[in-house]
């Protein structure tokens, strides 16, 4: 743990977690469905 530099780990950690984010949009873009639309029916709406 470096005693000088604690916003060294903060910027890893926001890198970590903006590469899994883009890493897991990515996959979900690469193997969407056909259709991501609902029924206006199923939604619920007021």
């Amino acid at each position: 743990m470096p005693r000088k530099h604690p916003w060294l780990l903060v910027v890893l950690a926001f890198l970590l977690l903006i590469g899994a984010w883009s890493a897991l949009i990515t996959l979900a873009v690469k193997h969407a469905p056909e259709s991501l639309e609902l029924p206006a029916e199923s939604t619920g709406g007021h």
